[in-house]
């Protein structure tokens, strides 16, 4: 986009010379629509050159490995801090570390039954100072997820720009336009799930005893960590097992709606490429539309510049018309507010 205005610059520059603004003959790597251009290249082609490395959430991102590193340590330290309080901690128990776990994990990922609570102050500061630390890894998770999608966006923008300065504008717009959304992450992440649903209902019902409408009401109210609380895992292995399916099925839950938001990350950012691409093509077609062949006038590089800066919303009417107001000019429209130049030759 700043390469289109420093040729609009260079364009101003030239209209002394000229009583006409040349449609084709230009050097300028703007956004024109010149078929005598550089050879056609494939949107995809260009995805591989240096300005789309640089812009790789990959090489931005921090290193996940560190993030889940952290959450090891959160959970090993609220596993043993819970095991130390074991009789602070009111609620039917089985085993004494695997109840640990499992109200760190319950704890961590918001879901809190109650079945398994802190009854006295020590214990309720300690729970209290893991839901806080909690809360700060979750806020790092929300910031890695919006950073991704920025980037994503921004690799998509500057991708475009880049294919639209090698190839031509109406040729990018074609290729975005040719370009599908992909939902396979999101049709994955649903049966993934699903499945996931369907062993936590399983386990339920054939170790915890439950019914297969209480199972599917449990289950249900778990992954959306909502966890009422009146019904839960109350054995040890189906504590343990809890353990690990609480965390996965949140975690599958927060997956599922970071892709959904990138699938729609993905659709708005096609649109904005559509529109900066389209909005910055300089094309014989726009001039043609305003002159008026039969009184002798066509419009000259000034009439072009002001066109552009109030279709891309730089300059209000209002300004133009306060400007022509001291200039002593009439103001009736974009194009007619500077006097065309006369199509004849001296």
């Amino acid at each position: 986009m700043l390469g289109h205005f420093n040729s609009i610059i260079a364009m101003a520059a030239n209209a002394a010379k000229q009583t006409k603004l040349p449609m084709a003959a230009t050097d300028s790597p703007n956004l024109t629509n010149d078929e005598n251009g550089p050879k056609k290249t494939t949107f995809q082609s260009c995805k591989a050159t240096s300005v789309a490395t640089n812009c790789d959430p990959r090489t931005n991102l921090p290193d996940l490995k560190w993030l889940g590193l952290y959450y090891v340590i959160y959970i090993g330290a609220g596993t043993l801090s819970f095991l130390a309080l074991r009789n602070h901690i009111r609620g039917k128990k089985t085993n004494d570390f695997i109840d640990s776990l499992y109200m760190s994990v319950v704890t961590m990922t918001t879901v809190g039954y109650g079945d398994l609570v802190p009854h006295d102050f020590l214990s309720q500061v300690v729970c209290t100072g893991f839901i806080t630390v909690g809360m700060l890894l979750f806020g790092i998770v929300v910031k890695l997820a919006a950073k991704y999608l920025v980037f994503k966006q921004q690799k998509v923008l500057i991708n475009a720009l880049h294919t639209a300065r090698k190839m031509g504008p109406m040729e990018a717009l074609n290729e975005i336009e040719s370009i599908e959304i992909d939902y396979t992450k999101c049709i994955i992440s649903l049966i993934a799930m699903a499945v996931h649903f369907v062993i936590g209902v399983s386990v339920l019902v054939n170790v915890e005893g439950m019914e297969i409408e209480d199972a599917v009401y449990c289950a249900c109210t778990t992954m959306t960590t909502v966890g009422f609380g009146d019904e839960s895992f109350s054995s040890e292995f189906g504590r343990m097992f809890g353990a690990l399916w609480i965390f996965t099925g949140t975690s599958c839950l927060g997956q599922l709606f970071l892709y959904v938001a990138e699938v729609y990350t993905d659709i708005e950012a096609k649109k904005l490429v559509k529109w900066v691409i389209a909005s910055n093509i300089i094309d014989k077609k726009d001039f043609e539309a305003a002159d008026n062949l039969e009184k002798g006038k066509v419009h000259g590089a000034a009439d072009f510049i002001l066109y552009k800066l109030k279709e891309v919303r730089k300059i209000k009417q209002e300004d133009i018309s306060c400007a022509m107001k001291d200039a002593g000019v009439d103001d009736r429209s974009v194009f007619d507010v500077i006097p065309a130049q006369s199509s004849e030759k001296k």
